[in-house]
């Protein structure tokens, strides 16, 4: 377990490592155009082809299902805390960057390659079930009404209109695709299958290094707030939907690897809607990063517990 959590972080330090070599493209393009090329072109591929010869089980809506629960808990605590214990002590735009990093988490460009590392590329459909059929639609639903209230700018939409959104995401076109493939056994060429096998091989260490690039040292005058945030989103919210995740997940792989998508720091795309809808982009940077840093604690027990 740990020369596995060693050799994923020596890939996020070559990330941050990159940012002090002089003379590079600028880190923030070379971040963007990561992103931008695993979110639109190698995450579909990978998905499409894991989905489309994945066996079909109950997972199909068992993940989903604690994916869903786990925002439900997260956002109930972190507004709890954030928007009725800190109100007036807080900025409405930091309130509401503390919620959303409380809420979502970093399913895929973390997950993925977590817990295909520690358990198995045999459960590789569990990250993509799990964020783009729980929590995606969920940031662009209730995560775009959490950015429109507390940011300092931005339009309402209506859930529909963020739901359609996420559908439009080419993760989203390519696990339809996928399911409906194998669902109606539609044979593939073998050529077809091996692209999206090779494309899924480039995933993960673009991810980690593309978090390594985006890695800033946290700033103590931020840490007391920061630290009902890394409760929620690394402690409560994974012991919270445990028990659900046991209940409706007979394969143990499976239920490990849902357990870890559950237990992922602060998903790196609420960046994007914090730029969007103007809330404090610091607070929640600081708050990716802290995150992620004690979740290189807290992951290996979660992945250790007795399910």
């Amino acid at each position: 377990m740990g020369n596995v959590f060693a050799t994923l972080g020596i890939l996020v330090g070559c990330g941050m490592i990159y940012r002090l070599i002089p003379g590079v493209p600028d880190h923030t393009v070379v971040r963007t155009t990561i992103g931008s090329m695993v979110l639109n072109i190698f995450v579909p591929l990978l998905t499409f082809g894991v989905l489309s010869t994945a066996p079909i089980g109950s997972d199909i809506w068992s993940v989903p299902l604690v994916s869903i629960t786990s925002v439900a808990v997260g956002f109930g605590l972190s507004w709890c805390t954030f928007a009725l214990l800190f109100r007036g002590r807080l900025s409405p735009p930091a309130i509401g960057s503390l919620i959303v990093a409380s809420t979502w988490c970093n399913a895929m460009y973390l997950g993925l390659p977590i817990t295909t590392a520690v358990i198995g590329d045999h459960v590789g459909r569990v990250p993509i079930l799990f964020d783009y059929l729980g929590m995606t639609p969920l940031l662009f639903t209730l995560g775009t009404i959490v950015c429109v209230e507390y940011g300092t700018r931005g339009v309402r939409h209506t859930i529909g209109e963020g739901l359609l959104q996420a559908l439009r995401m080419p993760p989203t076109l390519a696990v339809i695709a996928g399911l409906a493939v194998n669902l109606l056994q539609i044979p593939l060429a073998p050529f077809l299958l091996d692209a999206c096998s090779t494309a899924g091989r480039v995933v993960a260490p673009l991810m980690l290094f593309s978090i390594g690039l985006a890695l800033r040292l946290p700033r103590l005058q931020m840490v007391p707030m920061l630290i009902p945030v890394v409760l929620i989103r690394c402690v409560l919210v994974p012991i919270s939907v445990m028990w659900l995740a046991s209940l409706i997940t007979p394969d143990r792989d499976v239920l490990r690897a849902t357990m870890l998508e559950a237990a992922m720091p602060t998903m790196m795309l609420t960046m994007v809607f914090a730029d969007r809808y103007g809330l404090d982009e610091s607070v929640l940077a600081q708050a990716i990063l802290v995150t992620t840093i004690i979740s290189i604690g807290t992951l290996p027990i979660v992945a250790q517990w007795p399910y």
